[in-house]
């Protein structure tokens, strides 16, 4: 799916960064996490300066967001796709057998087999 027209942009930015936000909250979670743990058993993390644990959580969250973000992206994208698909398969129909009936469809097979 191509996005071409700036509500689909704007559309599709606001859904990546929906995935950003809770990609980097789940993984600043593993991060702090992973940081506790390394406190407990670490001796030479619990010497390290608070700020360079800071940064350490936030590689975690900034690389899930990343992460979560694309995977959004790519999943708006497919959507999109299966949309467009979707519609053109609509429009095939109808133009193959139009609005018509059962009765309607019965009698153009019964006019055309005479």
């Amino acid at each position: 799916m191509r996005i071409v027209t700036s509500s689909d942009q704007e559309n599709a930015s606001r859904y990546a960064m929906k995935g950003f936000a809770i990609g980097a909250a789940q993984w600043a979670g593993v991060g702090i996490f992973a940081s506790a743990l390394m406190y407990s058993f670490f001796p030479w993390y619990r010497r390290t300066q608070t700020v360079n644990k800071f940064y350490i959580v936030m590689c975690f969250g900034l690389g899930g967001g990343a992460y979560k973000s694309d995977r959004y992206m790519v999943n708006y994208e497919r959507r999109g796709r299966a949309e467009m698909l979707d519609a053109e398969t609509r429009r095939r129909y109808e133009l193959i057998y139009g609005n018509k009936t059962v009765e309607e469809l019965e009698k153009d097979t019964n006019k055309s087999s005479a």
